[in-house]
């Protein structure tokens, strides 16, 4: 057999996830099989094992190559060297956040939210799904320079936190989490139940979270 090049590898990979992100649109990620996308792609069963063991890999793929189109690392940082007062960083760190969320695709949220459901389903699977997705990796990055900038201001002064740092970076996470969750509800699910304003909400999280630390 013919040695095949990477342009010809990733054209196929590609051929398969686009079926896979067909087959996304119309039924439940934790649903989406590798039967699903066979039929979809017209493709063979020993053809598309040639590329994707299982199903994981398929929805791994298709997760990380949708969200590289919004990687924010760079801008993360961009942030932290703009600004030189711990304060407004973090301001702006709430505030990107919440334009970004407010902001990216319907696809992010729906992929987000289900892989939650499967990954629940499938607790055995969270590690390998941890270490494989670089969304993972951006909303990590975004929160451990967050709690960077926060401990670095308590230690030279800038801040001071009424409240155990670990408390705080806890009540971060938390409520980061549900604002999350019922936006992707109201966006991505059509659900207007108690309907909410992202940049607001952020607003106010940002200004409880200075508060905590003793600033304006």
């Amino acid at each position: 057999m013919p040695k095949v090049n990477d342009d010809y590898i990733n054209k196929k990979k590609n051929e398969i996830l686009d079926a896979a992100f067909m087959i996304f649109k119309q039924k439940p990620l934790y649903e989406m099989t590798m039967l699903d996308v066979i039929k979809e792609a017209g493709i063979s069963k020993g053809g598309i094992y040639r590329y994707f063991s299982d199903i994981d890999e398929v929805i791994i793929a298709l997760i990380n190559r949708e969200t590289a189109k919004n990687n924010y690392k760079h801008k993360i940082d961009e942030i932290v060297t703009s600004i030189d007062a711990a304060e407004g960083v973090i301001k702006e760190l709430f505030n990107f956040l919440a334009n970004y969320i407010n902001d990216s695709p319907d696809t992010l949220g729906k992929f987000q939210f289900e892989l939650t459901v499967y990954l629940s389903n499938h607790p055995e699977k969270s590690v390998k799904f941890k270490n494989s997705l670089t969304e993972q990796e951006n909303g990590q990055y975004l929160m451990s320079t967050l709690f960077k900038v926060i401990t670095e201001g308590v230690n030279k002064g800038e801040l001071k936190a009424i409240f155990p740092l670990e408390d705080i970076f806890s009540y971060i996470i938390t409520t980061i989490d549900g604002v999350v969750n019922k936006a992707v509800l109201q966006k991505c699910y059509g659900s207007n139940e108690n309907s909410i304003d992202v940049i607001k909400l952020f607003k106010l999280i940002s200004n409880s979270v200075l508060h905590m630390l003793g600033g304006k």
